[in-house]
């Protein structure tokens, strides 16, 4: 079987089945097998493990995938790429599912880890919509151990810098986040306008839900106050403020994750 991850095989793809890139789906196709590959490797994939990906495109990821893990199973939007897995990814321990990745409910992929050792999610996502699917896998799904996945590379410095937002300090406090390499525009097609990035999410806790509540109210505004902000979802917000010594007239980005526990340990203590 070819690799879809060159360019000969990428263009012939395209060509025999009238595809084009869309870029509403922010659709940048990798042609560099050896990036593919390392993908891959930074991962802890072995057979083992189920693989969760989001926006397969054309398959190239999914193809290697398929080599290292036990079972894999992606999820596309576009159905366009029907023809590509049924030429390219016809083997029994890979799925892909037509559907949009935020809206499904991720309490269905609990099952997997009843068959397999760990639950990963291993992809190239749609930069468009990379924080939300972060987001929304650390908040909504239990089983997954491990993210590896592709991002411009200014959102994978800024996320593994002191930048403060609900998303860095749930991961903070739910494991940890690795820079792994760049990538470069080049080995795309068609070519984006900015390098990438391979960052790795180790999950060693699950989601404080409350936690996660505290911090979208805090940073709703940023530009308001720490009290302005939580005054809207939370009463008694001064205090709280005060009986955790957290100065009113701070701002979201002023606090630290131990300052968020606490606020929320408050506003919460008559569910803990």
């Amino acid at each position: 079987m070819k690799d879809i991850a060159t360019k000969s095989t990428t263009n012939y793809i395209l060509e025999k089945y009238d595809l084009y890139p869309k870029k509403k789906y922010g659709q940048n196709f990798l042609i560099d097998p050896r990036i593919v590959e390392k993908i891959v490797c930074s991962s802890s994939v072995d057979k083992e493990y189920a693989v969760i990906e989001v926006g397969p495109g054309i398959g190239a990821l999914t193809q290697v995938l398929a080599r290292y893990a036990g079972y894999v199973r992606s999820y596309e939007i576009d159905t366009r790429f029907k023809g590509v897995y049924e030429e390219f990814l016809n083997e029994d321990h890979i799925d892909v599912v037509f559907d949009d990745f935020l809206k499904i409910d991720l309490t269905t992929l609990e099952s997997l880890k009843e068959k397999y050792k760990k639950v990963i999610l291993v992809a190239n996502l749609p930069y468009y919509i990379t924080t939300q699917i972060i987001e929304k896998v650390l908040t909504e799904c239990k089983i997954i151990d491990e993210i590896v996945v592709m991002v411009q590379k200014e959102v994978a410095l800024k996320y593994t810098s002191d930048y403060k937002s609900p998303l860095t300090f749930m991961i903070q406090d739910m494991g940890k986040i690795e820079y792994m390499f760049t990538v470069s525009q080049n080995v795309f097609i068609p070519a984006p306008h900015v390098d990438s990035a391979i960052l790795k999410i180790t999950i060693d806790r699950p989601a404080d839900l409350n936690l996660y509540k505290v911090l979208n109210s805090a940073f709703k505004q940023k530009r308001k106050t720490i009290y302005n902000n939580l005054k809207n979802d939370y009463q008694d917000v001064l205090d709280v403020l005060n009986e955790n010594q957290i100065d009113q007239k701070l701002r979201c980005e002023q606090l630290t994750l131990e300052d968020y526990k606490a606020l929320t340990k408050s506003f919460y203590k008559h569910t803990i």
